[in-house]
C-alpha cells in the first residue's frame, strides 16, 4: 500500500497519489511528539498538537477531568473470549453489542470486565468545542489556527483564501496537504439553522470522532458514512488495518450488494487479494471514497484508570475499618487512541451521490407501486415524506440532505470571486450531481417514470 511522508507532503501530490485514483494511503509523520522531526526538519506540526498533549487530553483521567464522569459516549462491547480470537478467524459482527454509556461506566469495565468496551464514533471534537466555549473551561494546548501564509511553502498556494478551522479545542487543524473538507463546512453552516436546508443525519450534523479501546477491539469490514473519505491519525498505539486492492474493492462491493451483506470480516472472504500496514502513533490513514477496511487495536498504550464512585465507596470502607476490602488491582489499562474525520471534494462527490442513489433505488425497488397504492394511494406528497423518513431512518440522509448539500456547494462556488476553468468545471460537476439526484427523486419519490 502507498506510503507517504507528511513531513514534505504537498496538497498535488497527494491529489495526483490518492484523490484521483481513490487510493489508500498511509501518511508516516503526520503529527509529532515534540518540536523535532516535523514539517522541514525542525519545529512543532503546522496542523497537529503534540501527540503527548493529545494523549494526555484523550486519556482515561483527560477525558473525566474535561467532561465529568457522567458524560456519556457511544460504544460497542464485545466478550474478551470472542475478541481475543478477532485476529485469528472470523467472528461475527453481531457479538458486539451497541449501547452509550457513562465515562464512568467504561472506566469500571476497562478496569476488569470480562467484556471489552470501544468507545466508538463519539463526536469528541464537537463535546470539546462546547467544552472549551465554557467560561472557566480548562485551557486546551494545542495548535493555533493555520492560515496559508503559514503552511509550508509547498502548500501555500492551496491552502491560500481557505480560512483554516481549528478542531476539538485545538486540538488540531486540517492539513493542507489533504484539499478543501466540503463536508465539515456544509455541518458547520447547518449550525446557523437556515430552515431552507435540510442536514445530513436525524441529531447532530458532525462527521468527526474519536475511538478510544483496549487492544483486540475492532471495527468490522465497512465503508465510511455517505460514501465520504477519511482520515485517522493515530495518537497512542498501534492499529493493522486492512485493505482490498482497487480490484478487490469492487468484487467485494458488488457481493456485498454495496455493503448490505458485507461478510464482517475480510479476511473469510474469497475473490480479493488484501493489503495490510500497522498504524503508529502519529500516523495519518487516508480511506478512499467507497473504499473498504477493516481495522484492529493490536497494541496500546499504558493508561492509569482514575477514580470512578465505585471504587472511591471500596476505599472509603476500607480506610473506615468497616470492612477489610483493597481497592481494584485492575487500576491501570492499554489503550489505543485515534481521532478521524470524514470529508469530502470535488474528486468524491460523484461516488456520494451515486451511492446515495442507490441506497434510494434500492428503497424503491423493496416497496414498488403496489406498496404506495396500498398505504397512500394516489397521495404523491405523503408517499414523498415517508420515503424521506424512510430513508432518514435507515442511511441518515435523504433527498432534502443530499441535494441542500449540493445547493449549498453551488452557492459557494458561484460566490467565490472570479470565474477560472477550473473553478467552472467543478460547478458544472455539482450541477450535474443535482440534476441526478433531482431526477431519482422524480421517479423514486414523485413516481414519474421517464
Amino acid at each position: 500500500m502507498l506510503e507517504l511522508d507528511g513531513r514534505t507532503l504537498t496538497f498535488e501530490q497527494f491529489r495526483e497519489c490518492c484523490l484521483k485514483p481513490n487510493l489508500p494511503a498511509i501518511i508516516r509523520h503526520a503529527a509529532v511528539d515534540s518540536t523535532t522531526n516535523s514539517v522541514g526538519g525542525s519545529g512543532p506540526s503546522p496542523y497537529f498538537s503534540p501527540l503527548g498533549d493529545m494523549q494526555s487530553h484523550l486519556s482515561p483521567i483527560g477525558v473525566v477531568n474535561l467532561f465529568g464522569g457522567d458524560h456519556v459516549v457511544p460504544a460497542t462491547e464485545s466478550p474478551a473470549t470472542v475478541a481475543s480470537d478477532s485476529l485469528k478467524d472470523g467472528i461475527s459482527e453481531g457479538h458486539m453489542k451497541c449501547s452509550k454509556l457513562r465515562l464512568f461506566e467504561v472506566i469500571e469495565r476497562w478496569r476488569g470486565s470480562p467484556t471489552l468496551v470501544y468507545v466508538k464514533d463519539w463526536h469528541m471534537q464537537s463535546d470539546l468545542e462546547a467544552v472549551s466555549s465554557c467560561v472557566g473551561a480548562p485551557d486546551l494546548r494545542g495548535v493555533s489556527s493555520v492560515v496559508a501564509s503559514d503552511a509550508e511553502e509547498g502548500n501555500a498556494a492551496v491552502c491560500s483564501g481557505r480560512r483554516a478551522v481549528v478542531h476539538g479545542g485545538n486540538l488540531y487543524c486540517v492539513p493542507c496537504y489533504l484539499g478543501p473538507d466540503w463536508m465539515d463546512e456544509f455541518c458547520r453552516f447547518s449550525q446557523h439553522g437556515d430552515s431552507k436546508y435540510r442536514y445530513f443525519g436525524e441529531e447532530e450534523s458532525d462527521y468527526r470522532f474519536a475511538y478510544i479501546g483496549p487492544p483486540r477491539s475492532w471495527t468490522p469490514l465497512h465503508f465510511d458514512v455517505f460514501g465520504t473519505y477519511s482520515w485517522s491519525l493515530n495518537v497512542c498505539g498501534e492499529k493493522l488495518w486492512f485493505f482490498p486492492t482497487p480490484e478487490g474493492n469492487q468484487t467485494l462491493l458488488r457481493g456485498g450488494l454495496h455493503g448490505v451483506a458485507l461478510a464482517p470480516d475480510i479476511r473469510t472472504t474469497a475473490g480479493a487479494e488484501l493489503w495490510t500496514v500497522t498504524q503508529y502513533p502519529g500516523d495519518l490513514v487516508f480511506v478512499p471514497s467507497c473504499y473498504l477496511h477493516q481495522v484492529h487495536n493490536v497494541k496500546g498504550s499504558c493508561f492509569t484508570l482514575p477514580q470512578t464512585r465505585e471504587t472511591a465507596n471500596v476505599a472509603a470502607t476500607s480506610c473506615e475499618g468497616i470492612e477489610s476490602v483493597s481497592t481494584p488491582n485492575e487500576s491501570v489499562v492499554d489503550l489505543v487512541i485515534s481521532i478521524n474525520h470524514n470529508w469530502c471534494n470535488e474528486w468524491c462527490v460523484e461516488r456520494m451521490v451515486d451511492a446515495f442513489c442507490r441506497d434510494a433505488n434500492r428503497l424503491w425497488m423493496l416497496l414498488g407501486d403496489e406498496v404506495r397504492l396500498t398505504l397512500f394511494g394516489d397521495d404523491v406528497g405523503a408517499w414523498h415524506d415517508h420515503v424521506e423518513n424512510l430513508l432518514m431512518g435507515g442511511t441518515n440522509w435523504n433527498f432534502g440532505c443530499i441535494r441542500s448539500f449540493l445547493v449549498y456547494r453551488l452557492q459557494v462556488l458561484r460566490s467565490s470571486g472570479p470565474t477560472t476553468a477550473e473553478g467552472d468545471n467543478v460547478r458544472r460537476l455539482v450541477e450535474s450531481c443535482l440534476g441526478k439526484v433531482n431526477e431519482t427523486e422524480m421517479r423514486v419519490a414523485h413516481c414519474v417514470r421517464g
